[in-house]
């Protein structure tokens, strides 16, 4: 009877380092690629809660319009690019006319109003640009497209809304 003494062999010593060490070589072939990713995409402002904030808001506004969903004024703003004018209907059943103005840099502040009175005022802070196109869509002709562009001029957020039928 031969006797083995206890340990491994250099062959299964170098079979394990190397299985490990390809581990290790992917781990930082995929650390590279997210870093990379990273630095060309724009911030996630979704994660920032002033921003998800006004996206979730406006949703809802956009939803709750009714006809005509865009009227072309209200008190001194007019609809553009950068202010979006809604008729909305409130959870009382009342109407109110919604006035979000994107106009200046890094806020957005949301207006509304009940027989021509102001009723409410909401301001965020720290917002990327925001931008309101009209998205005609075959059976949504009055949807709206929201754009925001960080700093750098990127696209951080594109986003098309619906009103709902009422």
């Amino acid at each position: 009877m031969v006797k083995r003494e206890r340990g491994f062999t250099l062959v299964e010593i170098v079979v394990v380092l190397a299985i490990f060490g390809i581990f290790i070589w992917i781990v930082v072939i995929l650390t590279a690629d997210m870093r990379a990713w990273e630095k060309r995409m724009p911030i996630n402002f979704m994660m920032h809660p002033q921003i998800s904030g006004v996206v979730s808001r406006l949703r809802r506004d956009v939803a709750d319009a009714r006809w005509p969903y865009y009227p072309s004024s209200q008190g001194t703003w007019q609809q553009s690019p950068t202010t979006l004018i809604l008729d909305t209907l409130r959870e009382a059943g009342t109407t109110e006319t919604v006035v979000w103005d994107f106009s200046k840099e890094g806020e957005v502040t949301r207006l509304a109003f009940v027989a021509e009175q102001q009723q409410s005022s909401w301001t965020a802070h720290g917002t990327p640009t925001f931008k309101i196109l009209d998205f005609p869509i075959v059976e949504h002709p009055d949807s709206v497209r929201i754009q925001a562009y960080d700093k750098d001029g990127k696209l951080a957020i594109d986003q098309i809304f619906q009103p709902r039928a009422h």
